[in-house]
């Protein structure tokens, strides 16, 4: 691999070219070159590459996991200059004046500690966690998906192409690891924590936004459908969502078997099983997003796997 001097007008060219070794996209895929690509860069002061080195190293994505030297990284790339690296520490540290002081005030050891949560029903087993996370990371977490939406689709089984339909009427976003952030990262660390299921179970991310009359009507997030062999064994046996805001009216999610009905404040979260306690999928978690009535929601959603996803 050859590797390009890079100029001022050019701060994300190594980002681009270790993406493009990482994800094979117009060269032959070399996850080694790739990440010797960042080293290099953020060994040379490169404030974007060494932000993306933040995120693998938080995510675990082709290097080994280590959070203390991912908020290290962070710190640095803020310091170099990184937009996002400074947002994302602003965010996890809004009351600290430098970026060392508020890398130093992330803690992690709260962070990764599941907070106190109640049961709204039993069958199906749906649960809600007040103040999941801060006001603030809901704002970012809104602003990473803002400009990237599109019309949200829906799957009907393991394998099945996405298609739109008229039960959808809202839009979505779906991370990669390359939209994500260290800021994303902690927030899947938080639930694998909560629900004690690992990251390596969850699919990608998504951003959930409904505008007033917007709406997603009653469906289930299980994979696995009578008489449909999909050639796979597992299923999302569980939905994990964090509401973004609470400025609007309406839409709650709505059990409509059990006729259940939640909306948590703003950085609440509501979880629930797919299955029953058997692992069987579960009709009866039957639900839907309804609309607002006033005013636009915004949803983090997180489906879980009983085994590491690969999709």
């Amino acid at each position: 691999m050859v590797l390009r001097k890079m100029s001022p007008a050019q701060p994300f060219a190594a980002v681009s070219e270790a993406r493009a070794l990482l994800l094979g996209e117009g060269v032959v895929r070399d996850i080694d070159s790739g990440l010797t690509c960042l080293h290099r860069a953020a060994d040379a002061g490169d404030a974007e590459a060494t932000n993306l080195l933040a995120t693998l190293t938080a995510s675990g994505a082709w290097m080994l996991q280590d959070w203390p030297r991912a908020l290290d990284l962070l710190q640095r790339a803020a310091q170099l200059g990184s937009a996002s690296a400074r947002g994302q520490l602003e965010c996890l540290a809004p009351d600290k004046d430098d970026w060392a002081m508020r890398r130093s005030a992330i803690d992690l050891e709260a962070w990764l500690t599941p907070p106190a949560r109640r049961s709204l029903c039993d069958s199906p087993r749906v649960r809600q966690v007040d103040a999941f996370i801060p006001s603030a990371v809901c704002d970012w977490l809104v602003g990473l998906g803002k400009d990237k939406l599109r019309p949200a689709m829906m799957v009907e089984g393991y394998g099945a192409a996405p298609r739109l339909t008229r039960e959808r009427t809202n839009s979505d976003f779906v991370f990669t690891i390359f939209d994500a952030d260290c800021v994303v990262a902690l927030v899947r660390a938080r639930i694998s924590a909560m629900l004690s299921l690992p990251v390596g179970a969850m699919e990608p991310p998504q951003i959930f936004h409904y505008d007033t009359g917007q709406e997603l009507r009653p469906h289930v997030d299980y994979l696995q459908r009578e008489g449909r062999p999909s050639g796979y064994d597992g299923d999302r046996i569980a939905t994990f969502l964090i509401y973004l805001n609470d400025d609007f009216e309406g839409g709650q999610t709505w059990f409509s078997r059990v006729d259940l009905s939640a909306r948590p404040a703003k950085g609440g979260a509501l979880y629930f099983a797919n299955v029953d306690p058997t692992g069987r999928p579960d009709p009866m978690s039957l639900h839907a997003g309804l609309p607002p009535t006033r005013g636009e929601k915004w949803l983090f959603s997180q489906w879980i796997h009983d085994r590491p996803f690969a999709g």
